[in-house]
């Protein structure tokens, strides 16, 4: 490493700083002042411009350093020179402006200390070292020292007691962190906020937090089960105020926690984005894997269609949500697509999205339940929080604010239920006043299908901003359909079909695919009776009143 100030000593500074150590080691402070010795201190304090005591400190730290590869506390330097702790405490002063001159560094505790890097290099090239005062902390590493001293405890035997008035020095010596300013300003309660350094760490580093083990990290005996408790019951503060929440829950050794979104804003600050939950890659679809399809609607449909594909469109989105914005009404987008089975509702959205050029967060109903009582609400929750958060990090990178789709949202938007005496009624209908709160707090573009919206609670239809029925196409448009599909069909044919089999657009793919692996199978193409026959075979339901089993080719 380069330094500032390559001027070579005459004289070997480590032998001089070895000869001092030598006449402190086992001294009881009764040290023989030979000629070497008393030369090695003049030259040392001279050169560092330091007192005797700092000379002194700094000659066994890197000793012991340099020996063993480890910090060093006033407990090793009083072993060092066979005297008790306390006889020695006032030189607690010095090596503290041994750190603020630059000197030395914190490793682990509060209590232990090492040389800092470019002293220690220094040393090995014999050049002069001018300390360039105390570094100042960053917050990351202000967060691994955070760790490191919680690790040591274990190693050093120290109480909770010991650790947690530690930390308060040092979290005192580092207000001038942002961080650190935030998080006291608004956790008054020192032992919770050591609570959240300890989880943020583990958020820098990717990993969830062992409830267990971080509870036996800031406390000891009954402490711990107190706090224990707190936390399985999210009573503690920091779950009841949003900045915990559990990863995983189950018993107390299998249970892990991490911040909430809410909870890494208030850490890490503008950092927090790049911690924040994302979308998973399984829920995203992107523009670019969407197969481009033509869709055919009835004349009322392609309408309503139109519209929101115009009003999707980016620029006419943002003027939409000012004018929204400006009259104090709700700016999100919030659609309902609904109808029988097949209709096309799906592929709709799949197509809008990739006409407007936006992604699609594909939610999937089933993995919103979770077994545990309350944990289906959290994940309801959470699926909107990453919804925002993909939206903010979207607009940070330039590119379109995604939709948010919940595909087949029968069972999250049906009514609600009267009798909430059973967990699973309760569950259900806090599920409803989630969506229905963030529905009316929504400033993207959400979009639920539904097969059953006869059965759609009333309380969400003044929230869908468009409502768009689909109904089995026409026979013009499944003429369309069938000719699209089969390219090779005539006009005649395909309005025979269309006008004898009341299809949706999914039941007439189901015929083209039959058709397909005929194809294969016997290598040459169906002949229209044939194709009747499939038709005939596709409802359960026949109007001949006769019962088909079987898979029909």
């Amino acid at each position: 490493m380069e330094q500032m100030n390559e001027k070579k000593i005459r004289w070997n500074i480590s032998k001089a700083m070895a000869c001092v150590y030598q006449a402190l080691n086992n001294s009881r402070l009764k040290i023989k002042k030979t000629k070497q010795y008393t030369s090695a201190m003049e030259n040392l304090k001279a050169l560092y411009k330091l007192n005797q005591t700092q000379v002194w400190l700094l000659c066994i730290i890197c000793e012991r350093y340099f020996e063993d590869d480890d910090s060093t506390s006033m407990k090793n330097i009083a072993y060092t020179i066979a005297v008790p702790v306390m006889t020695i405490m006032s030189w607690n002063k010095e090596r503290d402006k041994l750190e603020e001159m630059g000197f030395l560094e914190h490793r682990g505790s509060h209590n232990a200390v090492q040389p800092v890097s470019e002293f220690r290099e220094s040393l090995c090239n014999n050049v002069e070292f001018i300390p360039q005062g105390k570094k100042e902390l960053d917050e990351i590493e202000f967060l691994r020292t955070f760790a490191r001293m919680y690790e040591d405890r274990r190693e050093e035997e120290k109480s909770a007691r010991v650790i947690q008035r530690e930390l308060r020095h040092f979290e005192d010596n580092n207000k001038n962190l942002k961080m650190v300013e935030r998080v006291m300003a608004e956790v008054k309660q020192a032992d919770h906020r050591f609570f959240l350094y300890d989880v943020t760490h583990d958020v820098i580093k990717g990993d969830e937090s062992g409830l267990n083990t971080t509870i036996s990290d800031l406390y000891d005996n009954e402490d711990r089960f107190t706090v224990a408790q707190q936390m399985m019951e999210e009573t503690h503060e920091l779950f009841e105020r949003g900045f915990l929440e559990f990863s995983k829950k189950g018993n107390m050794s299998e249970a892990t926690i991490t911040l909430t979104d809410k909870g890494k804003k208030l850490v890490l600050g503008e950092k927090a984005f790049l911690f924040e939950d994302s979308i998973s890659d399984k829920n995203l679809i992107k523009t670019d894997s969407i197969k481009e399809k033509r869709l055919f609607y009835s004349k009322e449909n392609q309408r309503e269609i139109d519209r929101l594909k115009a009003a999707l469109q980016e620029e006419k989105l943002k003027g939409i949500q000012n004018r929204l914005r400006d009259e104090g009404l709700p700016v999100g987008v919030a659609v309902l697509l609904y109808g029988a089975p097949g209709t096309g509702k799906t592929e709709s959205v799949m197509q809008i999205a990739k006409e407007t050029g936006r992604s699609i967060v594909h939610v999937d109903i089933s993995e919103a339940k979770s077994a545990w009582f309350g944990e289906s609400e959290k994940r309801i929750k959470k699926i909107f929080t990453s919804y925002r958060n993909a939206c903010e990090l979207a607009e940070k990178k330039g590119e379109l604010m995604p939709i948010l789709l919940f595909n087949e949202a029968d069972a999250l938007i049906s009514k609600r239920k009267e009798d909430t005496s059973g967990n699973c009624a309760q569950t259900e209908n806090a599920i409803q006043n989630i969506i229905l709160e963030e529905l009316e707090n929504l400033k993207g573009i959400f979009i639920a299908t539904t097969n059953l919206a006869s059965n759609m609670d009333s309380a969400f239809e003044r929230r869908f901003l468009f409502k768009i029925k689909f109904e089995n196409p026409s026979t013009e448009a499944k003429t369309s359909i069938w000719m699209n599909k089969l390219d090779w069909l005539d006009k005649e044919a395909a309005t025979e079909f269309a006008r004898d089999y009341d299809f949706s657009g999914g039941q007439i793919d189901n015929i083209v695919r039959k058709i397909a692996m005929n194809e294969v199978i016997s290598g040459e193409r169906p002949a229209l009776s044939d194709i009747h026959d499939m038709c005939k075979c596709e409802k359960i339901d026949n109007p001949d009143g006769t019962r088909r089993m079987g898979f029909c080719l």
